[in-house]
């Protein structure tokens, strides 16, 4: 158990500003998401003249149960019909994912190019038409084919410029980024972000601060005071936007402070060397930098949310009556609450609040301080194997991590995943005086992980540190199995449980 948490010295302000959103530059903004983006748009946008000519189809010749079995010996679409398909989706293509339009002002390129993309698929239309009809009731339908087309086109864009709007607003949390520069292009970058819905510049750091008076608000220190500025306060991003032919050492310096402490990094171009994080690429609205991460990102992070909400969900299902014979244990035991709360350091160093059944008595916490000297644990967590405050019922949860159960709700809500590296409570993140320790949190805290399955606490701190950040290098679905799986016989049998 810890101390009552203690701030850290706020740096910057916590006034949360969310910037208006753009309908015009809907596309860049939207590209601001990186990972997140899934072109889905593009996709139906394509399939739209191809579904107009599918429900004429079925409207000239609709399918019912009693054709439905004749319909493998004689098949409605003739070969021509369905060259007329593909020809539709590639034109459509080639013209509304061209350059003409694409671009920032996604309404208006958009908006043009699916005009013509329409106009262009109904010369096709009238063509292909003329070889079933008449070429007057083939102009006929063309029209009627470019009107529908234009309107579902235009209607697809809006819905889209909707979906991505509602994204950016209610479900994308805002990221908050470190600018490290000040010059011609830091203020270009620092325009180009106070713009997007995305991102909150938090401070600028530069040892020769030489931008504009908006970014002077914001300038908190030089590159040497970068580490303990990151050390103090979450932040999720550090752009780096110093000259590299004039400043390599100082960008270098930078970089290598951001990798230490596991805070995602971006760049211009691909020119720095690393030994941990991983060089990704990516272009929005801000310019194309060379992204480099601590924990490589990608379709896995969804599986691996997938995974924990239906496993903490059954599990929890599951628990819930040893979760009650154990809150009744520890009502009838001790006097105080059955569930025990406490502030805790997850993912960039954020804080939540986990919960746990409780396994000692009441005010436990606030004596802490006087068994201080006891601490079994080499390091800054505090460890005792008979501690005085534990209660009986609490030494038997503990002894098969039953207390720890009420942690699937943190993963359900998000906090917390069912394999991570275990979340460290204030006042031991306090005490790390090894910045690079700090990089434990650029994944998300888990229930289980490599410490849990090699021993617990019969391991000192520094073989736990070690093995989290092996667990966050070597990071797959894979492994996530495995130690799922060796934490049942781990727990069963009691190994380094205190």
């Amino acid at each position: 158990m810890s101390e009552a948490p203690v701030a850290f010295p706020e740096l910057f302000s916590a006034e949360k500003t969310r910037t208006r959103f753009s309908w015009s530059d809907a596309g860049r903004h939207f590209d601001d998401l990186g990972p997140a983006r899934a072109d889905m748009y593009g996709f139906f946008r394509d399939l739209v003249p191809v579904m107009i000519m599918a429900v004429w189809w079925f409207i000239q010749r609709p399918i019912t149960f009693s054709n439905f079995a004749g319909l493998w010996q004689t098949p409605q679409l003739t070969l021509l019909d369905l060259v007329l398909l593909a020809a539709l989706a590639v034109c459509w293509r080639l013209i509304a994912g061209s350059k003409i339009a694409s671009g920032s002002n996604l309404l208006r390129k958009q908006l043009i190019g699916n005009l013509v993309a329409a106009l262009c698929c109904s010369v096709l239309v009238f063509a292909d038409g003329c070889t079933h009809t008449s070429w007057t009731t083939s102009l006929l339908f063309s029209a009627y084919f470019l009107l529908a087309a234009s309107a579902a086109s235009t209607l697809l864009l809006g819905l889209t410029c909707v979906i991505r709007w509602a994204v950016l607003t209610f479900v994308v949390t805002k990221r908050e980024v470190i600018l490290v520069g000040s010059g011609p292009r830091a203020q270009e970058l620092f325009r180009r972000l106070s713009e997007s819905p995305v991102y909150t510049v938090r401070g600028i750091v530069d040892d020769e601060f030489t931008g504009t008076p908006e970014m002077r608000n914001l300038y908190i220190g030089g590159i040497d005071e970068l580490e303990q500025i990151l050390k103090n306060q979450p932040v999720q991003i550090v752009y780096c936007s110093l000259p590299v032919k004039t400043m390599y050492v100082r960008a270098q310096r930078a970089i290598s402070i951001c990798e230490k402490i596991g805070v995602e990094v971006r760049h211009s171009a691909r020119l720095f060397t690393t030994e941990i994080a991983q060089v990704d690429a990516h272009a929005s609205g801000q310019g194309i930098y060379a992204i480099l991460r601590m924990v490589r990102h990608g379709s896995r992070d969804f599986v691996k949310r997938a995974v924990d909400l239906v496993g903490a969900s059954v599990l929890i299902v599951a628990a819930l009556p040893m979760i009650a014979l154990a809150a009744i244990a520890i009502k009838l035991t001790s006097p105080g609450p059955i569930i025990f709360s406490q502030e805790r350091y997850g993912m960039d160093r954020r804080r939540f609040r986990m919960y746990k059944l409780r396994t000692m008595v009441a005010g436990a916490e606030g004596l802490q301080k006087n068994f201080e000297s006891l601490n079994e644990l080499a390091g800054p967590v505090f460890k005792i194997r008979r501690d005085p405050r534990v209660t009986t019922v609490g030494r038997f949860l503990r002894s098969l991590s039953i207390d720890e159960l009420p942690q699937l709700w943190n993963v359900i809500k998000g906090d917390m995943s069912l394999v991570g590296p275990r979340p460290l409570a204030v006042r031991d993140v306090r005490l790390i005086n090894d910045s690079g320790h700090l990089r434990r949190f650029s994944m998300k805290p888990g229930i289980t992980c490599l410490w849990q399955i090699g021993g617990r606490n019969n391991t000192d701190f520094e073989t736990w540190i070690r093995q989290d950040l092996e667990y966050i290098d070597r990071w797959s679905l894979f492994l996530d199995f495995r130690i799922l799986l060796c934490t049942i016989p781990a727990v069963l049998g009691r190994r380094g449980a205190m």
